[in-house]
């Protein structure tokens, strides 16, 4: 429906790719300066990442300048896990700016790599889910034997045919246009 192939998980495209990362994150690891956050959140929620975890969602069109959205179908609690951001992890290109779902491949924050996630082509339920001022879920880091994923959490209880929305940052808006009067 979208045009893009759905995958529940990150894809190296290549193991040097995989390797690098891991290699990278692994030393910074071992120098303390990975987040306890980023450490906790791995624990916690390995299980949903690693079992390819689907939210109980519906997607839905809502108008031609903003596409689809995804939809509650069941209440979340506050904290809980929803979805990782999953797509093609590759090098960063000089026109990933005006790609829209490109997300910066950190190993920590404020420690990015020369790697996105670009969900464009492929990706998971997190290239669906819209921006808001006003969100109910943020992004979080969450790192499982050397790899970091981006997760998204809600933060606050989220009813039944709520919409899911995070807020993709100023960064995001500074290289398009101004966002529609439709957004949340």
């Amino acid at each position: 429906m979208t045009g893009a192939l759905f995958i529940p998980e990150l894809d190296f495209g290549h193991f040097s790719t995989l390797s690098d990362l891991a290699k990278k994150t692994g030393k910074l690891h071992r120098k303390g300066e990975l987040t306890q956050e980023q450490l906790w959140n791995g624990s916690y929620y390995k299980k949903e990442i690693q079992s390819f975890f689907f939210p109980d969602v519906t997607l839905k069109w809502i108008q031609d300048d903003i596409g689809f959205g995804l939809f509650a179908n069941r209440p979340f609690k506050k904290g809980q896990f929803i979805t990782e951001y999953a797509g093609k992890v590759r090098k960063k290109k000089r026109d990933d700016a005006k790609n829209a779902y490109c997300f910066e491949y950190v190993i920590a924050p404020h420690i990015p790599t020369s790697y996105v996630i670009d969900a464009q082509d492929q990706g998971g339920f997190g290239r669906l889910i819209n921006h808001s001022d006003k969100p109910n879920l943020r992004t979080a880091l969450a790192t499982i034997d050397s790899i970091n994923h981006v997760i998204l959490i809600a933060i606050e209880p989220i009813a039944i045919g709520d919409q899911l929305l995070y807020d993709y940052g100023i960064d995001y808006w500074n290289y398009r246009s101004k966002k529609p009067k439709s957004f949340i």
